[in-house]
């Protein structure tokens, strides 16, 4: 299993890696990134199999991201959360335009 941590804060992706290593979660199979530009190579070299994605984020935002990222593993829509610390109806419309289904409050 492959699972993307992207999110500019490195509190943030640290969060999230802790919580997935309390589910038993083998850290070698958790994969953490701050540029969605990475994460997308990350992508099309090795897969993945589920996304955690921060939506504000600088050089490329999680919607962008999604919107590649779906074009890459079309399936990956059911298994990507988009996180927020800033949830507006602006961009719960934007996260579903995206392709996006899932969204979760900031940590």
């Amino acid at each position: 299993m492959k699972i993307i941590i992207l999110d500019d804060s490195l509190t943030v992706r640290m969060i999230i890696e802790s919580y997935l290593e309390d589910l038993n979660i083998d850290e070698d199979e958790i994969f953490s990134f701050e540029d969605g530009n990475k994460a997308i190579e990350f992508i099309k070299l090795n897969g993945v199999d589920i996304v955690f994605s921060d939506i504000n984020m600088p050089l490329m935002d999680g919607f962008e991201f999604a919107k590649q990222a779906f074009k890459l593993l079309p399936e990956l829509k059911k298994r990507f959360f988009a996180i927020s610390g800033d949830e507006t109806k602006d961009s719960y419309l934007k996260m579903k335009e995206s392709g996006v289904h899932h969204f979760l409050k900031n940590l």
